[in-house]
């Protein structure tokens, strides 16, 4: 006999189950995206190490896979690479041009996403420069030509739609990292316009604190820092392949200020970050124990949920030599 005190359990926990988002019906209706950023390092860079792609190759692969991604952003992508990438993950489509004129050759900033998940519906490629239709063009006083792509997709379990974007800033010119995230900032509203659920990802080459992320956040969560569950892993997602024992964890540097717990770049001839102290004297000691900033990013439209966030700080198996010298950002969110 069910008793009306039975059925009212029964209510109150199904409800719990539906507040809490637990598993059953309710956790399979929010259909999750596992999304990732990843610098995974130009294939010419580190001749003659260790570090060289030809070494890495196999380790960045092994990562891509087990990771069970629905969804990446990948940037420094060399032509050479990109064929090996592409060989090795025949169940995902790409989208992106590479950044010189020819639209073939030199980096890319290339969006990886299941076929049997997604459609594409639209997409394009733009350059970080004052002529963004124009390939292969240097803006602002950038060292290098800068791209931005990014795809529209249709999911094809929810029949949403949402745009994915995907670039890498420039090293060496303030200045060009400004402009050029203003300019994607705006071409968001072509791509994506009100409305439109958007993940953003990429190599930012600045700190939450800069002028380009502050632009960013006016507009976008980071989705570090909405994260529904502690965000895992290390603070710094810039290595400069130095290998630390015990790293500095995401859950330590946000119980800090924001300009406590960021580096400034400053500009090398080499165009690697070097830390410079930002704000108070235990800022600038934090920063030293860091031995790395923050420059890469997952940002997301406000009406997306993050359920995990987790800065991924792996090496080859049996080393102390990491994947690439940008550590991959994995999130799990849910489209609306």
């Amino acid at each position: 006999m069910i008793t009306r005190k039975t059925s009212l359990i029964a209510l109150l926990s199904a409800a719990i189950v539906l507040v809490s988002g637990g598993s059953g019906a309710f956790a399979k209706e929010q259909n999750p995206l596992r999304v990732c950023t990843f610098n995974i390092r130009l294939s010419p860079g580190d001749k003659g190490t260790p570090n060289n792609w030809a070494h890495r190759k196999d380790a960045v692969l092994k990562f891509l896979r087990d990771a069970n991604l629905d969804i990446f952003g990948l940037q420094e992508v060399c032509p050479d690479q990109a064929k090996q990438i592409d060989a090795s993950f025949p169940d995902y489509a790409k989208f992106g041009e590479h950044r010189n004129a020819d639209r073939k050759s030199g980096e890319a900033s290339s969006i990886y996403y299941r076929k049997s998940r997604f459609e594409l519906v639209k997409g394009g490629t733009f350059w970080l420069s004052e002529t963004p239709d124009v390939p292969g063009k240097k803006g602002w006083g950038a060292m290098c030509p800068r791209v931005c792509s990014w795809a529209y997709l249709k999911d094809r379990k929810t029949g949403r739609g949402f745009c994915f974007a995907n670039t890498h800033t420039d090293h060496y010119s303030a200045l060009a990292r400004k402009e050029g995230m203003l300019l994607i900032i705006n071409r968001m509203k072509e791509f994506a316009p009100a409305g439109t659920p958007i993940v953003f990802t990429g190599d930012h080459n600045c700190t939450e604190i800069s002028d380009p992320s502050l632009a960013v956040s006016a507009i976008l969560d980071n989705a570090m820092l909405v994260s529904k569950t502690t965000p895992k892993g290390s603070w710094r997602t810039y290595n400069g392949w130095k290998w630390m024992e015990k790293e500095v964890s995401s859950a330590e540097a946000l119980a800090r200020a924001p300009k406590d717990r960021n580096a400034a770049k400053k500009l090398s001839k080499t165009g690697g970050p070097d830390l410079v102290a930002e704000g108070s004297e235990a800022g600038s000691e934090f920063i030293k124990k860091c031995n790395g900033p923050r420059i890469d990013y997952i940002y997301t439209s406000r009406d997306i949920s993050v359920l995990d966030y987790e800065t991924v700080n792996a090496t080859r198996d049996g080393t102390e030599l990491y994947l690439s010298d940008h550590f991959p950002i994995v999130a799990t969110v849910v489209i609306p």
